[in-house]
């Protein structure tokens, strides 16, 4: 899956799984933050990166390893696509 389309498969998780305004999320640039706390940010707490981790496992197959540095991949939208697509295309 290309990194366009996994953009496409989060910003719908984040509305159904974390139920946040679909009209907000499609507005979502790869470049939003996802944080809470950051200037001009999606607004996710922990317990919302907690259920988008199940739901990239359930979704794309994609396991995060408890004590992985992961931060960076979750900064926002667009490094969480580059992720979940290289983990994809990684073998297993």
């Amino acid at each position: 899956m290309d990194e366009r389309a996994v953009l496409d498969e989060l910003r719908d998780l984040i509305v159904k799984r974390l139920r946040f305004d679909a009209k907000v999320v499609s507005g979502v640039s790869p470049e939003t933050p996802l944080p809470k706390g950051v200037e001009g940010a999606l607004g996710l707490d922990s317990l919302d990166f907690i259920e988008l981790s199940i739901a990239l496992e359930e979704r794309f197959g994609v396991v995060v390893q408890e004590g992985e540095a992961v931060e960076a991949h979750f900064a926002t939208l667009g490094a969480l696509a580059r992720y979940v697509a290289a983990s994809q295309s990684r073998p297993s």
